[in-house]
C-alpha cells in the first residue's frame, strides 16, 4: 500500500512539474535604457509573430540589430514578493542600469523587481504571505 501511495504522489510531482514548464511565459532579452541603432532590418513582427521551433520575435540591439526570431528567457518564478522600497539597497535608485529579464537571471534567492526607476534589478524579496 506504502508503495502505491509513494508512486501516486511521485507521479503527481512529476505531472506539476512538466505543467509549470509548459505554461512558463517565454519573456525577450531586455536592453535597459539604450537607444537602438537606425536602419535595422527585421525578420519578424512582435504583432504578428510566426516564429517557429520555441522561439519568439524579439528585438536585438547587436548586429543584425531589429526584430528576428530569438530563443526566448523562461520566466519561471521565484518564491516571494518584490518588496516595495528597499532604501539600503543602492540599486533600488538606479535609473539607468538593466541587470535582469527573468527570476532566473538573479543568483540565490534574489527575485528580478523593478525598482523606483522601472529599472530591473536583483533583489531579496520578501516571503509570500
Amino acid at each position: 500500500m506504502t508503495k502505491g501511495i509513494m508512486c501516486y504522489f511521485s507521479t503527481a510531482i512529476l505531472f506539476f512539474i512538466v505543467i509549470s514548464f509548459i505554461d512558463t511565459e517565454k519573456i525577450c532579452p531586455g536592453y535597459g535604457f539604450v537607444k537602438f541603432p537606425e536602419n535595422c532590418t527585421s525578420t519578424c513582427s512582435t504583432s504578428n509573430d510566426r516564429c517557429t521551433n520555441g522561439t519568439k520575435c524579439c528585438q536585438r540591439l547587436t548586429e543584425p540589430c531589429g526584430f528576428h526570431c530569438i530563443k526566448p528567457k523562461d520566466d519561471v518564478k521565484k518564491s516571494g514578493d518584490c518588496p516595495q522600497l528597499q532604501a539600503n539597497n543602492p540599486f533600488w535608485f538606479l535609473c539607468d542600469g538593466h541587470y535582469c529579464d527573468v527570476d532566473s537571471d538573479c543568483k540565490g534567492m534574489a527575485k528580478c523587481c523593478t525598482n523606483i526607476c522601472r529599472s530591473k534589478i536583483c533583489v531579496i524579496p520578501h516571503s509570500s504571505k
